[in-house]
């Protein structure tokens, strides 16, 4: 039996240039924050930028834990409504290469426990997963930079495996003004920016995106994101 490539559902990304999914495509940010988010100045990056009703837990967040998040929730892929068995069955897998390095430079700062729970760049999927109840497999990856797509790669060897029936791919680079400044010489860290696709077997549904493997070892997930918010196919 051949098996079909996995697809993607949806797809989300927010960075410099704006925010939304592939089916509203990137919306720009308001005119008087462009410049600031331009520069990686993300002190005004709020959830009432994005969405209406904020989360209690948001506030207290980190940045990548907030950029993951908005991620997450521009999909609209209603995870939250899913009966608990399939809950139990969505794994969600996050890669970043500059991990939590703002939340660091804070701690250094001011070392308080409030601080302390977010210098884990594993922290943004404890984060996910309590708002959107997921209880399948968990993994963060910290990867180097480029187009290899560690993520999507895991969430394939899940579906495979039959771990996982769907996976929620995040990246999040949290690379502020502040912190850029710390990473070594010769590294270029990427925008900051934040991407989520939800990966599965195929359906039949029309929203869905074969995950084709050229795209997969070319592109790197940002990059796919992207790409898929600015074709906004309005599919369904």
């Amino acid at each position: 039996m051949i098996r079909q490539p996995p697809v993607i559902f949806a797809a989300s990304y927010l960075g410099p240039e704006g925010h939304g999914n592939d089916l509203t495509g990137l919306r720009p940010w308001p005119a008087q924050l462009n410049g600031a988010f331009q520069q990686g100045n993300l002190t005004e990056l709020h959830w009432s930028l994005v969405f209406a009703s904020d989360p209690g837990r948001f506030s207290r967040m980190d940045l990548m834990s907030r950029l993951g998040l908005i991620a997450a929730e521009l999909l609209d892929a209603g995870l939250e409504c899913l009966a608990p068995e399939r809950q139990d069955r969505i794994g969600v897998c996050v890669e970043t290469c500059t991990g939590s390095l703002a939340t660091d430079l804070r701690f250094l700062q001011s070392p308080r426990a409030s601080i302390f729970a977010y210098t884990l760049p594993s922290t943004v999927i404890g984060e996910i997963c309590i708002r959107y109840h997921l209880r399948g497999p968990v993994l963060c990856l910290l990867t180097p930079p480029g187009p290899e797509q560690s993520s999507l790669a895991e969430a394939v060897h899940w579906l495979d495996q039959g771990d996982a029936e769907a996976c929620l791919c995040v990246g999040s680079e949290a690379v502020e003004r502040e912190s850029a400044g710390l990473l070594p010489e010769g590294f270029c860290p990427p925008q900051w920016h934040a991407c989520a696709v939800l990966l599965g077997n195929a359906t039949g549904k029309a929203r869905q995106y074969p995950l084709t493997g050229n795209q997969s070892r070319n592109q790197s997930l940002a990059g796919m994101c992207r790409n898929l918010c600015r074709d906004a196919k309005h599919a369904c």
